[in-house]
């Protein structure tokens, strides 16, 4: 059964959550909260964070698709660790088909 929680409203509209609301939700002081309408007409508040414009490509779908597959191959064993600049180049080199991986 759901649990029903009351709120009163201001005069400026100003509502403040239960501390049980907050703590279902995970909230805590200074955290934002989106109100989004649902199709029934009734709103959903769900707890947001604001990301950094310069962050925003990593929220991109293509970027997080990237990101799973180079974390699956992690998982899989499939890397290479280099230590410096001129091994990872290398690497790239051999990976864009400029020249034969070195042996070694």
């Amino acid at each position: 059964m759901a649990s029903v929680v009351y709120l009163s409203v201001d005069r400026k509209g100003r509502a403040t959550l239960p501390e049980e609301v907050r703590a279902s939700l995970g909230l805590r002081s200074g955290d934002f909260v989106l109100l989004e309408k649902t199709e029934r007409g009734t709103y959903e508040l769900v707890p947001a964070a604001l990301v950094p414009r310069d962050q925003l490509w990593f929220h991109h779908p293509e970027m997080q698709s990237r990101i799973r597959k180079a974390e699956a191959d992690l998982a899989q064993g499939r890397s290479t660790v280099t230590t410096t600049a001129a091994e990872a180049q290398a690497l790239l080199d051999v990976a864009k088909g400029r020249r034969r991986r070195p042996r070694g």
